[in-house]
């Protein structure tokens, strides 16, 4: 029976390839991609790889590589790419290889140039129209590179050579933010500008005439706005804040959350003190805490005493508490975890089953994903918060790494931050799937977290992140404790 299925895969590949574009490749095999065997699985690699003998394109060979990716077969991927890389010198796939494996490796500025120059010299953009943001996203890692080594002409500069507008942003907003961070106000304003001009043009754009790009650029209004609008604030620009604040709320009132703390300093800057209370109440209210100063002053002017804050504050918490229990009833399953037994950052095995009798914490994460990075703060925070619990057990594990000496720079980056996580690299291939442990967890995207109670059960499952500490201790002991509890089944409406 498998030799059949094999065979008729086999004559099924080799009969349509040709005339197949890459997401129809991906269509027709999404059945192996996603649920094949591993036999299945490896199957399709080799009738894939060796129809790229007939391959006239470029294209065809990136496709291919593509789906060998999706396959999880490296040395098949590699093979082709080596040839693909050798037929095609000046092609696209040999230029990715090299920012890849050069300009993203480059250590400092210095080095970053000169990768750049070398792929502006044997891969010129006008070689490839179209492709121009492969190009912008080298100008705005390296602008960002010189940001952070202090150079913010030269930074600026190569900013100002990049193309695309719907893009541009994602470059210009993080070097303002580290030009301002190291108090370079003069040259962070007028970038952090840009950046939020940009996206109040797409933001602002008719309804039908949003497309893709226009909606990923309107995602950056909230923070190129904040980060600009708190320039004007420390400087005691409030009303020019303000003008600009509530004609975000305008356009884009769902990124009222996203600018609420300007927006309170603006109130509280132009004398509209109960206005700013209400919106720091809010805040506070979803686990903002930094802010309890300012509230403690707007709550001791407007009632003329501190008289009744504890219980006010207390009610504000209680509220927020209930807010997360109600929502993490969402996130409720009710499922036995895939066991699994990794090696972590000592080469040490960890097991699902020598966890037994504990809620366990599972957090799939890459070195890659910024919402992974964002949440970590929280996290550390809410594993301190167990850190004497013998019941609970906190375990990071590294998945989907794009880089060959991905363990070492798992290390790096965990030593480099201080974090006192246990982290698992998530690189053992199930023998018959051929899945690694996020796959076998149905993990579609990253960050993905797991409750797991003490008998092995799923009991939570979470994606998404945000940078609220607070938010994210509060929302993680109201789990814990849950998971804790024996599991009651709903009952039927």
């Amino acid at each position: 029976m498998k030799k059949n299925l094999l065979a008729l895969l086999t004559l099924t590949v080799s009969l349509s390839y040709a005339q197949q574009k890459q997401p129809d490749l991906f269509q027709r095999y999404r059945p192996i991609l996603e649920k094949g065997t591993l036999a299945q699985k490896d199957s399709l690699a080799n009738v894939l790889f060796s129809n790229a003998k007939n391959f006239k394109t470029e294209e065809e060979y990136r496709s291919t590589i593509n789906i060998l990716r999706a396959l999880a077969n490296e040395d098949k991927m590699e093979a082709l790419s080596s040839i693909a890389k050798k037929k095609y010198p000046k092609g696209s796939l040999t230029r990715d290889a090299y920012i890849t494996d050069v300009f993203y490796n480059a250590e400092g500025s210095a080095a970053k140039e000169k990768a750049y120059r070398e792929v502006t010299k044997k891969w010129p953009v006008k070689n490839f129209p179209e492709q121009e943001l492969t190009y912008d996203y080298l100008l705005a890692n390296l602008a960002g590179t010189l940001a952070k080594e202090g150079k913010s002409t030269e930074a600026v500069t190569y900013l100002g050579q990049m193309q695309e507008r719907f893009w541009r942003g994602n470059g210009y907003l993080p070097v303002g933010q580290t030009l301002l961070a190291a108090g370079d106000t003069t040259a962070a304003a007028p970038l952090l500008k840009t950046a939020m001009d940009d996206a109040y043009y797409y933001i602002s754009l008719p309804e039908a005439e949003k497309d893709n790009k226009a909606r990923f650029a309107s995602m950056g209004y909230a923070s190129s706005m904040s980060s600009y609008v708190g320039i004007l604030v420390n400087r005691g620009s409030y009303a020019e804040a303000l003008d600009l604040i509530e004609k975000a709320m305008t356009v884009a009132p769902a990124q009222a959350d996203g600018l609420a703390t300007v927006y309170y300093k603006s109130l509280m800057g132009t004398g509209r003190k109960l206005e700013a209370y209400n919106v720091l109440t809010k805040l506070y209210a979803k686990g903002q805490f930094n802010v309890e100063d300012d509230l403690k002053q707007l709550y001791a002017e407007l009632n003329g005493s501190m008289r009744g804050y504890e219980r006010f504050n207390a009610t504000l918490k209680q509220e927020l508490v209930e807010s997360i229990q109600k929502h993490i009833k969402e996130m409720e399953t009710y499922k036995v975890a895939p066991s699994f037994e990794l090696l972590n950052l000592k080469g040490e095995k960890v097991s699902l089953a020598s966890l037994k009798g504990k809620v366990v914490v599972l957090d799939f994460w890459a070195t890659w994903c910024q919402p992974c990075i964002r949440s970590f703060p929280g996290m550390q925070a809410a594993q301190a918060e167990y850190k004497d619990d013998a019941d609970v057990q906190f375990l990071f594990i590294n998945t989907w790494e794009r880089d060959k000496e991905y363990k070492k720079n798992v290390v790096s980056f965990i030593e480099k931050h201080n974090y006192p996580f246990e982290v698992l690299y998530d690189d053992q291939k199930d023998p018959q799937t051929g899945q690694v442990m996020a796959g076998k967890f149905g993990v579609q995207g990253i960050p993905a977290k797991f409750i797991i109670d003490a008998e092995g059960n799923i009991r939570y499952f979470l994606t998404g992140s945000t940078p609220n500490v607070d938010y994210i201790k509060l929302e993680m002991k109201e789990l814990i404790e849950a998971a804790k509890k024996p599991y009651k089944a709903p009952s039927a409406s």
